[in-house]
């Protein structure tokens, strides 16, 4: 998207976006790439870049399961890998294979789950961090510490072997001689310490001819000579050499290491992109949750449907100030081009202008923007603003001319895919002649199709979008009483300036109000008389509104009690239908073993009497037990049923009962849940799901 002028983004304050996300990064390249954050103009890009971010959000706002994306940035290794003959240290290969790790971790990560992070996983299309590259490492490098391994070759083993044991030799040698001065009191308290490399006994200047060693040199004041004693010499020359020895080989294995690396370069630097543009989505998330900002939907056709948006920067200061933010929302579609929004100053009309602007900047710059679900916006081929931020009246002839000027470069290139943001139109100049010029700018960007927001105090241009078929009038609502603002943005209908009301409060002489009154045309005083009726009208009817809303609230709470009330007599009838069925079945129970008692005591044939009660109290059990296990069944599908509603809400990893086909829900609603099985989305019953355990990250 192409932004004029260059200020553009200055003014929307989009570095303050930037620094922000800044704040998140981790790495050098991820803040640079925040600090010169531009608008993406390939749209496949773009798009891309948002759904990676948007994808990350969601795995950092339900703690979903992701490797650890923290890592050593390279440095000068990037580059010295790709030239000939260059060696690189030990802490370089460790920089490298702690890179390469994290990204083979995050690489297989997302090559399992491509179905749930497709743009994300996409990142890795043109390059692969080759393990190979940490098994290289490995071999030369330990793990823990920037040192080279002694099994790195039979040469450096040997050495090595030869060396500790000429170092203990050294020691050995060493102790015993300083134990011998100590006896004489020859040693300075500072007993012993490295002279030019060398090991050295601090000695009284006074006993260094009687002490069998090199002198290797004295204190400034003279008082002490540091010697090396004659038992140690030879060893230590041998230790030397050794070191030497060792440096050599150490060189070696680290310059055949960087040669049997230097094919892989590419895979290496391409890693090192990647995780940089891992670590920038990541920061660009991280502000998105801060800001609660999402994806809107995004559509071809130029559009604008903002639900409830907020400016960013306004958004986090009043969070910190504990304050609320007013949000807003508006619709620009083919239909409906231009917004122009009036009232009085300090109402919030520029700050909604701004907003507009700086979110379409965001978007195509790859971050989400803070609207409510069901927002809707567009990419946009342009951006074009007019926001002036100068007050002083010495350059305001220069002022209304660079006006002038960005008006005349809107009309030359501007086009149905341009957003035009016009603050205070047609300030500057005479009323009456800018107005007019004004009322002709904005004519002709309506003929060129452009989708543009406009504030603006002329009454010509209020008129001129009520007339208009694809202008829509909006203003800032103000409080007719308190003269307040409310900064809330109400569509349809213009706003009043509150001029006079506002010169009222402020104590302004009434007689010289009086006077401005008539020296003012009288169909634009009736206009904004109208204008001011129509908002207090509006205040009124909001007023009226919330009332009926808290009417319609205490209806459906009293609604509410009475179903809980009703279903309290339902459950009471039915059991005392339930406790008549039982005294009707234990009656009947009674009577049939009345009958046989009467018959056992009559009857003759006890044989008889005894199978019929036998068969009774057979039947009655079978039945008791049918009935149990029926109410264990109802039991159990409740308890089971109730397990599932607890446990499986939105972003939380499902499999099918009685499956191992595993997906993430989406949505839970009414006892069912909208799940993804593999880019396939199903509606599921909960009481067919089983939440699977897993690890959450932050």
């Amino acid at each position: 998207m192409q932004v004029f002028p260059a200020t553009s983004a200055q003014s929307l304050e989009f570095h303050l976006v930037c620094s922000q996300i800044e704040g998140y990064c981790r790495t050098p390249d991820s803040r640079a790439a925040a600090r010169g954050m531009k608008t993406i103009a390939h749209h496949e890009r773009l798009f891309a870049s948002l759904n990676q971010t948007e994808e990350f959000r969601n795995i950092l706002f339900n703690k979903l399961p992701f490797p650890d994306t923290e890592f050593q940035p390279l440095g000068a290794e990037a580059v010295l890998l790709g030239v000939q003959g260059s060696v690189l240290s030990e802490q370089q290969f460790m920089n490298i294979r702690d890179l390469i790790r994290r990204a083979h971790e995050i690489y297989m990560y997302l090559n399992e789950h491509q179905a749930l992070y497709p743009y994300l996983s996409a990142m890795w299309k043109d390059t692969f961090p080759d393990p190979v590259i940490i098994k290289l490492i490995n071999e030369v490098i330990e793990e823990r510490e920037a040192w080279v391994r002694s099994s790195a070759s039979r040469e450096l083993a040997a050495i090595r072997q030869e060396l500790s044991h000429a170092r203990r030799e050294s020691e050995k040698r060493f102790r015993s001689f300083l134990a011998e001065m100590k006896k004489l009191g020859w040693v300075r308290e500072q007993e012993e310490t490295f002279y030019n490399g060398r090991r050295v006994i601090s000695v009284v200047a006074e006993h260094k001819r009687d002490i069998k060693g090199v002198v290797h040199g004295s204190s400034e004041t003279g008082k002490t000579a540091f010697i090396e004693p004659f038992a140690t010499v030879e060893i230590n020359n041998t230790i030397m050499q050794l070191q030497t020895e060792e440096k050599r080989e150490v060189h070696r294995l680290l310059r055949e290491l960087s040669n049997d690396l230097r094919p892989y370069h590419s895979s290496i630097k391409g890693a090192h992109e990647v995780m940089n543009l891992i670590d920038f989505t990541r920061a660009k998330a991280k502000y998105a949750i801060s800001i609660d900002a999402r994806l809107p939907e995004i559509v071809k056709e130029p559009l604008i449907d903002l639900r409830e948006a907020v400016h960013p920067v306004l958004l986090l200061q009043n969070k910190q100030a504990k304050k609320a933010t007013i949000p807003f929302s508006f619709s620009l579609s083919t239909e409906t081009r231009m917004l122009i929004i009036s009232g009085p100053n300090a109402g919030g009309k520029s700050i909604t202008l701004k907003t507009a602007g700086l979110l379409q900047l965001m978007l195509q710059s790859g971050i989400p923007v803070p609207v409510k679900e069901g927002s809707r916006m567009s990419f946009f081929h342009s951006l074009m603003t007019d926001i002036g931020d100068s007050q002083s009246i010495e350059y305001e002839l220069s002022t209304y001319s660079s006006r002038l000027l960005k008006a005349r470069h809107f009309l030359q290139f501007a086009n149905k895919r341009t957003l035009v943001l016009i603050d205070e139109l047609g300030t500057g100049s005479d009323p009456d002649l800018g107005g007019a010029l004004a009322a002709v700018l904005v004519e002709e960007l309506h003929r060129l199709k452009t989708f543009a927001v406009i504030t603006t105090h002329y009454a010509n241009i209020k008129v001129l979008a009520e007339k208009e078929q694809g202008m829509v009038n909006a203003s800032m609502e103000f409080d007719a009483e308190t003269l307040l603002p409310k900064y809330k943005l109400s569509l349809g209908k213009p706003g009043s300036s509150y001029t006079f009301e506002v010169a009222r409060k402020s104590g302004f002489p009434e007689a010289l109000i009086e006077r401005a009154a008539k020296k003012v045309d009288k169909g634009k005083l009736n206009m904004d008389r109208i204008l001011l009726e129509l908002q207090k009208d509006r205040a009124l009817l909001e007023q009226r509104q919330l009332m009926l809303n808290d009417l319609e609230r205490d209806a459906a709470s009293s609604i509410k009690r009475f179903d809980e009330l009703s279903q309290k007599l339902d459950r009471r009838q039915q059991l005392e239908r339930e406790r008549a069925d039982e005294t009707a079945r234990l009656n009947e129970l009674g009577r049939k073993m009345q009958q046989l008692i009467d018959d056992w005591n009559t009857n003759g044939n006890k044989k008889n009497v005894s199978e019929r009660l036998f068969r009774y109290l057979t039947s009655e059990k079978r039945k008791k037990m049918e009935q149990q296990a029926a109410e264990k069944q109802e039991k159990r599908a409740r308890r089971k049923a109730a397990q599932a509603a607890l446990s499986i809400t939105e972003g939380v990893k499902v499999r099918l009962m009685n499956s191992r086909q595993t997906g993430m829900v989406e949505e839970v609603n009414k006892g069912k849940a909208k799940v993804l099985f593999n880019g396939i989305r199903s509606v599921v019953s909960l009481e067919h799901l089983v939440a699977v355990p897993d690890k959450k990250v932050e």
